[in-house]
């Protein structure tokens, strides 16, 4: 699976899309594990000391916020387009 990620979160990854090795039946939560153990550095971004998702990182799934589907438990399809942003400011 292509994982695009976006802005501060690029350049910790290294690149805009990263490829994933998902089982079928994986989550947004396998997901977020998998870059988080590929990329220490963010690990540090994704999750909160409780174990909860940062409300640093946005995760949208085929142009859906994750948090509007079934959060960490959505389902990643293999075709899915996943997209990983940290938040955006501006004025």
């Amino acid at each position: 699976m292509e994982v695009s990620f976006y802005a501060t979160l690029r350049e910790i990854v290294g690149a805009k899309h990263v490829h994933f090795d998902l089982p079928a039946g994986s989550t947004v939560h396998d997901l977020l594990d998998q870059a988080g153990e590929r990329y220490p550095r963010l690990k540090a971004l994704i999750w909160q000391p409780d174990g909860r998702l940062s409300d640093y990182i946005k995760v949208f799934v085929d142009g859906r916020e994750s948090r509007h589907l079934q959060g960490l438990e959505t389902p990643l399809p293999a075709d899915a387009t996943v997209d990983i942003f940290p938040p955006a400011a501006g004025g």
